[in-house]
């Protein structure tokens, strides 16, 4: 679902959160923000198959895991509580 003009959010409101924004043009801004301590931004321009290498990685991940992480909805994933630790 990440795409230009989109952005990706990962974390809670009071801890540990990260942000990937991709703008029109392919570039990428990576944000840390911890609202306690840190707050960093990374711009970069990733190769142009980068979101199909990591859509192929998870394909991979969920081969190899499949009782692991579950698909709650369209391109979001969360681990699932019956797993085995």
């Amino acid at each position: 679902m990440l795409g230009p003009g989109r952005t990706a959010r990962i974390g809670g409101d009071r801890g540990l959160n990260l942000e990937i924004h991709v703008h029109e043009d392919g570039e990428l801004s990576i944000q840390v923000t911890d609202p306690d301590r840190l707050w960093t931004v990374l711009g970069t321009r990733p190769r142009e198959d980068w979101r199909a290498e990591h859509r192929k990685s998870l394909e991979h991940v969920r081969k190899t895991w499949p009782r692991e992480v579950i698909e709650t909805a369209p391109g979001a994933y969360e681990w699932n509580p019956n797993r085995k630790r």
